[in-house]
């Protein structure tokens, strides 16, 4: 597949959040809780695209996939584990494929391209990103990626754990 990727635009945002609520529902099916209903809600993804850290990816002119990047997450500040490196790193959240392309390689290019080149280019050693201990889709698809597990982070929003991973670029 050829896949590109780019900010997101705000004229996609009912598409995008299409792609989360089917998410959630592939999420739910397979026995994983990380994205209860409404999560991530309508305004926090408007906030990401007006933001400039959500992305879309695409193939075909179609949207395949989304995902967030961000330069810093609190949430990674205490981690029971070690992460890799100290310092400057590029977090990635919110990956999800529309159901067109799951299986398709989609999340296998936001990994390995899109946010290897995007923390390039900000100057960051590493990326780092989290799941929920019963995603195992996400698990297998980070470490198959290249992704080292770290250990555990709790989200500050509600003190959830999450499995922490990175990988060094």
């Amino acid at each position: 597949m050829n896949y590109s990727y780019r900010r997101s635009e705000i004229s996609e945002l009912d598409e995008i959040m299409k792609i989360y609520v089917d998410a959630q529902d592939y999420m739910a099916k397979n026995g994983n809780p990380q994205w209860p209903k409404g999560f991530p809600d309508r305004l926090g993804v408007k906030g990401g695209i007006l933001g400039g850290i959500l992305y879309s990816v695409e193939c075909g002119g179609k949207l395949a996939a989304v995902f967030s990047a961000v330069n810093y997450d609190k949430d990674y500040d205490g981690i029971e584990g070690q992460w890799l490196t100290e310092g400057s790193y590029l977090a990635v959240h919110r990956v999800a494929v529309a159901d067109d392309w799951r299986g398709k390689g989609a999340a296998k290019y936001i990994v390995d391209v899109a946010a290897a080149d995007i923390a390039k280019k900000r100057g960051r050693r590493s990326i780092r990103m989290d799941t929920h201990e019963k995603n195992t889709s996400m698990r297998g698809l980070l470490i198959g990626r290249g992704f080292t597990e770290c250990g555990i982070i709790y989200l500050i929003r509600d003190e959830t754990p999450r499995v922490a991973f990175e990988k060094i670029i």
